[in-house]
């Protein structure tokens, strides 16, 4: 039987299709109570909410201190500072207008750039607002850039807002003896975490249902699943919180929002020569989980700057800076998106300047496959690929979009690295039923990516059973040990090479059983499609047969694996689209879309194509829609579907998705990750076409109409 490389239906559709998915809201308990969070007005301001009996304040939830819940001081416009209880949703919603808050304003600060400066404190607590100022160095790239041909400019990563179907949202009820929570999460071990570090008890189970989207805003735990935890065991009774879409928009994590201001050097026949520059992330204000979640981010940019081209002088400082906005978390590719956008702008800054092929500048810039692995001059290790044979094979589609370009049309390309598999660890569990069907379950979490079908594959593959034999299982603390969570394009080949290795033990356990059954050493024993056989007496038993004999015989079919990573893997591609600009109309269309990536051994092209569709839009809609527009006030200027800019099917291009398996990777399922690539390398692409159509240097996204 082969599964793996194959293109299966995924298998968790049929359910969710159907309408028969469970999801937090879905979720009802005898009694539940709705909470509603009152949130702060101002960016910046001294607070005082007066207490009522259902009034709960920060006071109630973390007494002395301004997080999760603000108690004295609040930091941005949407913060949650107070919060009401009631018998539905309607009626909570009804009880916020009656709480009385006083605000004494504090100067505030919203430009990163500003908020470097410490002249104004985003928080009263904070001996400076920069969170940390790191340098990357190499080399001797200010004498490098005195000897070049140079190019300088500020390129800017606007702020976004993750935008899945379903917003964030918990369940929590307290027995008495142990906290229940269904909470809409990346990953239930990773809450239930959190939980017992802030709460100071154990005994919580936390079930992640299913999940509708979520594109990295819910890897942290958010102020308010802290709180509605906190008051589910202060009162007793099951609460339920699931905020409002514009809620969602004005506190959720934003993402992006990096600028880098650069001097590039080159020389007239391409050739990169030094990049110094400074990368600026806004974090927004001062939220611990989700500030250690976006500083990583800031530095992946600033590692990953480099992105797949031989700069060996280089002189990047990076600086992470609070200011009086939403905190930022991580969104689709979390920092790897806005590395790629800003090495992939100039690149295409250079070749415009020379007048060069796209492709024929890179591959003179390239790392060659002979020098793999290859560590960049900022220590990321590449470890495996042909950056050569992909740009190749990338000229033949390029030159037919070429083609096909008609007036106002022009192509836009952009090569990408990025980094994928983190770690440390994942855990998988497959067990043996009675009946010969196999359970695995797994301790990330996936929401909706089609994982479920990956690990499948990779369990009857293993064991040489029917995919219909396996059962996928996920998101609840109580069946698996401990687990990571999915995130940064690792779930299947992190959390995939635990499933392989616990199969691989079960597969050897069940071997041993039939030996046993069938009187035979375990080197007599042949095993092929659920059939154990005697090789020397040519006695057989099917594997259901094995598992019924192995449990009445003590023998554990149980089987935990606990997979460790050392270092992540990078995949690579080349993404190249046909865009029409219309200059009068001030209208851009992503017409045609053509990828290329070596993601590693590809588990299922199915659903990895669905990855690369699904992130290519987001790329798209960065490039030409979507922006957080914060007005002078700190107030979210778009705070619903009606006014943030939203793509739908109709932006859509027609997309072709080919791939390349030259880059396996060193853990066990072969694969390196795609559920971040398209995110990754799309923008550049769009606005590279733009770029090149218009004749002129953009420096800031989302192109609007009237810059044409």
């Amino acid at each position: 039987m082969q599964y793996i490389g194959k293109p299966i239906r995924r298998i968790e559709d049929p359910r969710l299709i159907s309408g028969k998915g469970s999801y937090v809201d879905d979720i009802k308990l005898p009694g539940e109570m709705f909470v509603a969070f009152l949130r702060s007005t101002k960016p910046h301001a001294k607070i005082h909410v007066k207490k009522t009996d259902n009034v709960f304040t920060g006071d109630d939830i973390n007494p002395g201190k301004d997080f999760p819940i603000a108690s004295r001081e609040t930091t941005y416009v949407g913060q949650p500072i107070a919060a009401v209880i009631a018998k539905d949703r309607y009626e909570a919603y009804d009880l916020l207008e009656s709480i009385e808050v006083e605000y004494e304003d504090l100067p505030y600060v919203l430009d990163p750039a500003e908020a470097i400066k410490d002249e104004v404190k985003v928080y009263s607590g904070l001996k400076s607002n920069i969170y940390f100022q790191k340098t990357f160095s190499s080399g001797n790239p200010e004498k490098i850039l005195s000897e070049s041909l140079t190019l300088e400019g500020e390129l800017i990563n606007q702020r976004v807002i993750a935008s899945p179907i379903e917003p964030r949202g918990i369940l929590a009820y307290f027995d008495g003896q142990r906290l229940n929570v269904w909470a809409s999460t990346q990953s239930a071990h990773f809450m239930r975490r959190n939980l017992v570090e802030f709460l100071g008890f154990t005994n919580i189970r936390v079930i992640q249902p299913d999940v509708g989207g979520a594109f990295g805003s819910k890897i942290i735990t958010h102020p308010e699943q802290y709180a509605v935890a906190k008051l589910a065991m202060k009162l007793g009774v099951p609460l339920k919180w699931v905020p409002t879409r514009t809620e969602e928009m004005i506190s959720a994590g934003h993402g992006r929002d990096k600028r880098f201001k650069f001097k590039v050097g080159f020389t007239r026949d391409g050739k990169i020569t030094a990049l110094v520059g400074t990368i600026i992330g806004d974090l927004g204000a001062p939220y611990a989980d989700a500030n250690d979640d976006e500083s990583g981010n800031v530095l992946s940019t600033s590692r990953m700057i480099l992105g797949p081209y031989k700069i060996r002088d280089a002189l990047i400082t990076s600086y992470a800076v609070h200011t009086n906005k939403v905190p930022t978390t991580s969104y689709r590719g979390a920092g790897r998106p806005e590395a790629t956008y800003f090495i992939e702008r100039i690149v295409n800054m250079i070749a415009n300047e020379l007048n060069m092929n796209p492709i024929d500048i890179r591959l003179k810039n390239v790392i060659r496959p002979e020098e793999m692995p290859y560590e960049s001059a900022f220590g990321i290790t590449y470890d495996s690929g042909n950056y050569v044979e992909i740009l190749n094979k990338a000229r033949e589609y390029y030159n037919e979009l070429k083609s096909e370009a008609g007036k106002d049309e022009c192509v836009g390309l952009a090569m990408y690295v990025e980094i994928t598999a983190f770690g440390p660890w994942e855990v998988a569990r497959v067990f043996a039923k009675s009946d010969g069907k196999m359970i695995a379950i797994t301790g990330s979490g996936p929401h909706g990516q089609g994982d479920a079908t990956g690990f499948a594959q990779i369990v009857a593959e293993t064991l040489q059973i029917p995919i219909e034999n396996v059962e996928v299982r996920w998101g609840d603390t109580d069946i698996i040990e401990d687990g990571i969570g999915t995130w940064g394009s690792r779930t299947i080949t992190v959390g995939g090479s635990a499933m392989l290795k616990a199969s691989e033990e079960l597969k050897r356990r069940l071997i041993e059983a039939a030996a046993k059954m069938l009187q035979a050493d375990v080197e007599e024993i042949d095993y092929s499609e659920g059939k154990f056989t005697n090789k020397k007496s040519g006695k057989s038993a099917t594997i259901s047969e094995v598992i019924s004999f192995a449990y009445k015989n003590g023998i554990s079919l149980d089987v935990t694996y606990v997979y460790p990573v050392s270092k992540p893997t990078t995949p690579y591609g080349v993404h190249m689209a046909l865009v029409s600009v219309d200059k009068e109309l001030g209208k851009i269309k992503a017409k045609k879309y053509v990828a290329i990536d070596d993601i590693g051994k590809v588990i299922n092209p199915l659903t990895a194509e669905g990855q690369i569709h699904g992130g290519v839009m987001q790329g798209i809609a960065q490039a030409l829609y979507e922006e957080a527009v914060i007005d002078p006030q700190g107030n979210l200027v778009n705070s619903n579907l009606d006014d943030y800019a939203f793509p739908t099917a109709v932006e859509s291009p027609k997309y072709t998705w080919t791939y390349i398996e030259r880059g396996l990777s060193n853990h066990p399922t072969g694969s390196k990750g795609v559920g971040e690539a398209g995110a990754v390398v799309s923008t550049p692409v769009i606005v590279n076409a733009v770029e090149n159509c218009l004749g002129k240097r953009i420096y800031k996204i989302p192109i609007k109409p009237d810059e044409l």
